[in-house]
């Protein structure tokens, strides 16, 4: 449904004429329509009915300001007893309705609209039942903000078009992948290039979803394979080497499930991530954004299948028939940020997904707000010359000397 089906469905007058010229009476009937109209969007119903909250408190001050003699609970008592008349409610029944509201409003003030917007059917029953209204919660909200707001634009490029039935601003803020920021803790997000600049200046990253072949270093193999041809001329029916099952792009025919986010299951979703800015010297990491259970997929090490590399950061792999190199410099995925520990909540496992080796990040059990972490094992850290930052008491690397600066940062 969208705004003009509302509009011209029920009668209502347009919809920005009511809440741009602050008619409370206009808002109220706008308000009742769109409760009434919306069950099959929530999202138009919480915008209305937070916004009606604050037009009411607007309402209040005014008549409060006109007549100097007339308390706040009187002023109260009048826009209630007005908004009840346009609602057709009793004052039990909006009194109940203004505590969810109130609820929506809340949680608006603290996070923006976007928490509003994407919260499933679950919002009414937190906002009825006041679950986890709290000083902590709320101020966690306030900090996570602006990373709502990236993830957002960058995955719903056209969600603030909603806000137009209440005439707040439609314009995108953050543009591109939703990797293309970097959030931060207490600071604004910045754009990815820019914690790049003093070590490459004209940094760029190009997103990929799968890897792609190197062909001045392996012209049309892919040495992944098990006999280093093309994917399209090996068989078409393939068995997961894990649990036997068939494997097939085609949702209807395949059979693997052992990594279903990533594999088999038509087009993968965006992965609950972003990159952060850390505090201790590290650069950037990657952020989960929920939990992640133990076994499950976070994503593919995706990047450039290429060979002959040094002394640059790349992930050494031992083919079923040839030896080659991911290098994730200027392509690659989100997999790319993750910061290297001696003790990580992640590791890397090889599965062949149609005849095709590739290495899958899976989680040991990551809890939402957590850096996700991988160990670079030790062949990666000896091809450079590094100190490790991870910090853990059994760290195997934090007494090396002569670090050389890599893309990435001084260190990882």
């Amino acid at each position: 449904m969208s705004i003009c089906d509302v509009d011209s469905r029920h009668g209502a007058p347009g919809v920005l004429s009511i809440l741009g010229d602050g008619d409370f009476r206009k808002l109220n009937v706008c308000c009742r329509r769109i409760t009434q109209a919306s069950r099959c969007c929530r999202s138009l119903e919480v915008i209305v009915q937070a916004q009606w909250i604050q037009c009411y408190e607007e309402q209040v001050q005014k008549l409060v300001v006109e007549d100097p003699d007339l308390s706040l609970t009187k002023g109260r008592a009048i826009v209630q007893a007005q908004a009840c008349k346009d609602f057709g409610w009793s004052l039990k029944e909006l009194r109940n309705k203004m505590a969810i509201w109130r609820g929506y409003d809340s949680i608006r003030e603290a996070g923006g609209w976007v928490p509003l917007i994407f919260a499933g059917m679950g919002l009414y029953r937190f906002c009825k039942y006041r679950l986890g209204f709290c000083p902590q919660n709320i101020a966690t909200l306030k900090r996570l903000r602006l990373r709502f707001e990236v993830a957002a634009d960058t995955i719903h490029p056209e969600w603030r078009l909603l806000l137009s039935i209440i005439g707040k601003p439609t314009t995108r803020v953050y543009h591109g992948h939703p990797c293309d920021w970097v959030v931060s803790k207490d600071s604004p997000p910045i754009p990815l290039a820019d914690t790049y600049s003093q070590w490459t200046p004209d940094f760029k990253f190009e997103h990929l979803e799968d890897s792609t072949i190197d062909e001045q270093a392996w012209g049309l193999i892919d040495p992944r394979t098990e006999n280093r041809h093309v994917q399209w001329t090996l068989p078409r029916q393939f068995s997961c080497e894990k649990c036997g099952s068939t494997q097939s792009n085609d949702v209807s025919t395949n059979e693997c499930l052992c990594f279903p986010a990533l594999f088999g299951s038509g087009l993968r979703k965006p992965c609950p991530v972003q990159v952060f800015r850390t505090e201790d010297g590290r650069n950037n990491g990657l952020l989960a954004c929920c939990p992640f259970e133990r076994g499950a997929a976070i994503g593919e090490f995706v990047g450039v299948i290429t060979q002959g590399i040094r002394r640059l950061d790349v992930m050494q792999c031992s083919g079923p028939a040839a030896t080659y190199q991911i290098w994730q410099g200027h392509k690659g995925n989100y997999t790319r940020f993750i910061n290297h520990s001696c003790q990580p909540n992640s590791q890397y496992e090889r599965f062949p997904w149609l005849g095709v080796e590739r290495h899958v990040l899976v989680s040991k059990g990551i809890l939402a707000g957590d850096e996700i972490t991988v160990d670079y094992s030790n062949d990666y850290w000896n091809h450079l010359d590094k100190e490790c930052l991870c910090g853990e008491t059994s760290c195997r690397f934090k007494t090396r000397n002569g670090r050389i600066p890599g893309e990435q940062g001084p260190t990882r």
